[in-house]
Parts: C-alpha cells; structure tokens; sequence
C-alpha cells in the first residue's frame, strides 16, 4: 500500500469514527428534544432546545472537512464539484418551490428539508461526477 493510499484510508477510518459518533449524538439529541418539547417548557427552553441539533450537525460537518482536507487533489476536485452541483440542485430547487408556493399556491414545505436534500442531492452528484471520471 503507497502512502498516499494509506494516508486515504487513516483519514477514511477517522471520517466514519467521527461520523458516526457525530450521527449518535444527533440521534440523542433529537429524540431527547422531541420528548422534552413536550413539556410544559417556557418558550426560550424551547428555542433552545430546537437550536441544539445544530451542534451535532456541525461535529457532522467538521468531519467532512477533515476528511476533505485528507483526499489527494483529484479526490477532492470530484467532492467540490458534487457539492456545487447539489447547491445548484438545492438553491434553485428552492427557489423555484418557493415561487411556486407563494404564487401557485402550492403547499407549504418546512425548511428543515432543505439540508436533507442537499445532502442527498450530493450523494447523486457524487456518483454521477464519479462515474463521469471513471
């Protein structure tokens, strides 16, 4: 195994570790969450009890970059170009709905899917960049 290889597979190995202790812990958070807001809370425990996802959600990002700033140029060159094709994906999927929504009539959607969708508009921009390079 080359170094460069090997270098991939420790950062790899780190990104999962952290990952997945990162998923735990949102995991917790938001069951937590959705048990507690259904006490009879004052409203600035609630806000913060809403905001608090948001920290594991950031460990989830931290790992990403780490494991980012592990690849080799060619690696990271296919990552940047499925994460700006998901936020063209995502902005103007948005943006669309949103003139659809406030002028069409259409339902209203939360915007706590528009993460999701990035992310998953990411992980089919990756395999569409990938196999692009193959």
């Amino acid at each position: 195994m080359s170094e460069q290889s090997s270098t991939q597979a420790r950062a790899a190995k780190r990104y999962s570790r952290d990952m997945i202790l990162a998923s735990l812990l949102y995991t917790a958070v938001v069951f937590g969450g959705v048990l507690a807001i259904k006490q009879d809370l004052p409203h600035w425990a609630v806000i913060v009890i809403a905001l608090l996802p948001i920290l594991p959600a950031l460990l989830m990002l931290r790992a990403y970059l780490v494991f980012l700033k592990g690849m080799d140029e060619f690696h990271r060159q296919v990552q940047g170009e499925a994460v700006a094709i998901a936020a063209g994906v995502t902005g103007f999927g948005s943006f669309t709905y949103g003139f659809l929504e406030e002028w069409a009539g259409f339902p209203h959607l939360p915007l706590i899917w528009v993460l999701p969708v990035l992310i998953f508009a990411w992980g089919v921009a990756l395999c569409v960049v990938r196999l692009r390079y193959k």
